[in-house]
């Protein structure tokens, strides 16, 4: 066996089969597919099953702790691989996704492979959504985001890895609900480990179709990330803390109004904020609704950072 693939699962009854179409398809890679359901309530397993009667090589777990660390953590016992990626259910696979990462890894030139998201969203808001969170002044220096090109990198996402490493830096934190590939690929760093990213393994992730959902997502993003880095203190970066000082700069504009030059970084955020929501092809509907994302993006991310900080100061 060549690739073990693990994906979670949680009602994706709408998107499950084209998932399965792009995990299965024909490109000389020996694979085994393990689907692991957090505890779907529509018609994802029985579409599963229905799938396994033609395709032997997928097989359903159950994630009764539901949280992806969980989830991979018990499936890897069971996989047989030479190499193991875990996915995601919200994704499509190109046709040359497995194959070129595969060839790369055979080569020698890295220990960890993928390749940069092409972000897509279903409506006006989720395609807004989509340009913010693949632009720097979005989402900062998260390369596999915002990059297209073949370079090493810090962190990637929908990673392949040679299966050795988890036997040398262990599995996923089970105690990471967010954050979990970052923190692992934190240790793989400090490890020496090489992650590399090529364009060839470009998949189409689709992000978040609400303001609200967004919110929630990048507040459990910032909410975690303390605690990531308070087990990986050599993953410390300025970037890290540019949100959270953001964040506290704002709540503290009410208290000391009375200075008008405290509102002089405000004002260089706004101009910013406006110029990238202009300077972009969308229309004009999505130019407008852009100002109220990125700030959404960096207000949701800073405030969980911000509550998360104990975690940072905390005993590991």
């Amino acid at each position: 066996m060549i690739l073990s693939i693990i994906i979670p699962v949680l009602n994706e009854e709408r998107h499950i089969l084209d998932l399965i179409a792009s995990l299965i398809q024909e490109d000389g890679i020996e694979k085994e597919v393990f689907l692991v359901d957090g505890g779907s309530t529509d018609q994802t397993i029985s579409i599963i099953k229905e799938e396994q009667k033609k395709h032997p090589n997928i097989f359903l777990e159950y994630n009764k702790k539901k949280f992806v660390s969980h989830g991979f953590n018990k499936t890897y016992q069971k996989t047989k691989g030479k190499y193991i990626t875990l996915l995601g259910a919200h994704s499509v696979y190109p046709d040359a996704f497995f194959k070129a990462g595969i060839s790369e890894l055979e080569a020698g030139s890295c220990d960890v492979i993928g390749g940069p998201l092409k972000q897509h969203g279903k409506t006006c808001i989720g395609e807004s959504i989509a340009y913010a969170m693949s632009c720097r002044f979005g989402v900062g220096g998260t390369e596999f985001r915002t990059e297209k090109k073949r370079m090493y990198v810090d962190s990637v996402a929908f990673a392949i890895y040679r299966k050795e490493i988890f036997d040398h830096i262990g599995l996923l934190d089970e105690g990471l609900i967010r954050n979990q590939d970052d923190e692992l690929h934190y240790r793989i760093n400090a490890n020496n480990y090489r992650i590399l990213m090529i364009p060839e393994m470009e998949c189409t992730y689709y992000v978040r179709n609400s303001i609200q959902s967004l919110f929630e997502q990048y507040f459990s993003y910032g909410l975690y990330k303390p605690l990531v880095l308070n087990k990986v203190r050599q993953a410390i970066r300025f970037r890290h803390l540019i949100p959270a000082a953001f964040t506290l700069y704002l709540i503290t504009l009410p208290l000391i109004a009375y200075y008008w030059w405290w509102f002089l970084p405000f004002t260089l955020y706004l101009a910013f904020n406006i110029f990238f929501s202009i300077q972009n092809l969308l229309p004009l509907k999505n130019k407008l609704l852009l100002p109220v994302i990125f700030f959404t993006l960096h207000l949701s991310y800073g405030l969980g950072f911000i509550l998360g900080l104990p975690k940072l100061f905390s005993k590991k």
